[in-house]
């Protein structure tokens, strides 16, 4: 069994509150942008660089940073997700706001399409159970409370 560490982003926009899934090919439901880190890369930057390459959305990472002002940005939380061969993803969970158009240019090597959801919609789409549960948070939590600024 392998452990690969990987980062991955919910992003949501603050003025329509939808957020932004990819239809994964491997699992055939939509789930949050995200990645392995690569060498010499922080979570940080793995989760930018993926959103980017898997949505062609720029975002902005959200949240407090931990203690010092050059410290990183505390993630969300840290998931265990078992694979289909047996090896474990520790997935390091951020959440971002846009910071461009927020029109997405899939990156169909990877995924089946990338598009944006209001949290009604999640209901009609195949997802797994964290991702409503995280999106809920991060509207009750992140944006209406303003963390965002």
């Amino acid at each position: 069994m392998k452990r690969h560490f990987c980062a991955s982003v919910f992003v949501v926009n603050p003025e329509n509150k939808k957020i932004l899934l990819v239809h994964h090919k491997k699992f055939n439901k939509w789930v949050q942008p995200g990645g392995h880190i690569e060498d010499n890369e922080i979570p940080e930057e793995t989760a930018l660089r993926e959103v980017y390459e898997e949505t062609g959305v720029k975002v902005k990472l959200i949240g407090e940073r931990f203690p010092r002002e050059d410290d990183y940005i505390k993630p969300l939380g840290i998931q265990k997700n078992r694979n289909i061969d047996g090896d474990i993803h520790i997935d390091i969970i951020y959440a971002a706001v846009p910071i461009n158009c927020i029109q997405t240019i899939p990156n169909f090597n990877e995924n089946i399409d990338a598009k944006w959801f209001s949290r009604e919609e999640l209901e009609t789409i195949d997802v797994f159970p964290d991702i409503k549960i995280t999106m809920d948070y991060i509207l009750d939590y992140m944006i209406r409370d303003k963390v965002v600024i």
